[in-house]
């Protein structure tokens, strides 16, 4: 096995600029205790979490460059023995110097064989910690809280896999999702069906799990074919990946949710 490729600060700030910031931008109140993210990532390696990849968001606007909202995925030594088929629970820290957002500490599930980050949208595995009064003390044990968390999300996944849909259910479950990305069903460039398109053999299973694994990755890496209506007759289109790290944190979590509900029913189907 080959030793694990954590990233050093410097790499983070290589692909994420604004992780670097030593100072907030300027519209920031006396109130505004300014916290460096390099500086949540050095708490978070006392945890042992380790840094794996790194990114920041676009911004249009010219004094918001440097200071816009980032996100780092971190992972914990012990994840490297996984199996390449495996899931895997990871951190996500979230963070902005320009007023956009708090230190978040999301956990989330990183799928091997896709490279999916799925994140997760249960109160205990979800942190938020102010600049305002920022605690690091606070910050870690919000981190160890997600490490004792991993057993439990675990159990959900395999909970998740061993639920399995019809293909009318399924077909419920992407008309569902396909509402959270367009408003306006009737004019979306694809069918929910197509949502439910496999990219590999490993989801044609009919479970719960491979379901939302395969309706998660078709809405957030896009280049599904479709058509949008032109003032010539029908254009094509292909759908584009998520790259807001807003959206794709939304959209993540409201999908986690979904499957949380779809799984309730189904249990109360089966009791009934």
């Amino acid at each position: 096995m080959t030793a694990p490729n954590f990233m050093t600060n410097d790499l983070i700030v290589r692909y994420a600029p604004a992780a670097g910031a030593i100072a907030p931008i300027n519209k920031v109140s006396s109130r505004y205790t300014f916290v460096s993210t390099l500086e949540a990532v050095d708490l978070l390696r006392e945890t042992g979490w380790y840094p794996i990849r790194a990114q920041q968001s676009n911004t249009r606007l010219q004094e918001k460059e440097g200071f816009q909202k980032h996100s780092i995925r971190f992972t914990r030594n012990e994840n490297y023995e996984l199996k390449p088929k495996d899931e895997r629970v990871d951190l996500v820290l979230y963070n902005s110097h320009d007023l956009g957002s708090s230190f978040k500490l999301i956990a989330s599930v990183w799928r091997l064989v896709c490279g999916n980050g799925l994140m997760v949208a249960s109160d205990f595995a979800n942190f938020t910690h102010r600049h305002v009064g920022f605690k690091g003390d606070d910050f870690m044990e919000s981190a160890e809280k997600i490490t004792a968390s991993a057993s439990i999300i675990n159990d959900q996944m395999d909970y998740l896999k061993g639920i399995q849909l019809n293909y009318q259910e399924q077909l419920v479950y992407a008309e569902s999702a396909h509402k959270l990305i367009y408003e306006e069903t009737e004019h979306a460039p694809i069918s929910s069906e197509r949502l439910l398109n496999c990219r590999r053999f490993e989801d044609t299973k009919n479970s719960l799990w491979n379901t939302f694994n395969t309706v998660q990755e078709n809405i957030i890496k896009g280049g599904i074919k479709g058509y949008t209506k032109g003032e010539n007759g029908p254009r094509k289109h292909t759908t584009r990946a998520v790259q807001s790290l807003d959206r794709n944190i939304k959209l993540n979590q409201a999908l986690w949710v979904l499957t949380e509900k779809m799984a309730e029913l189904k249990n109360m189907s089966i009791a009934a």
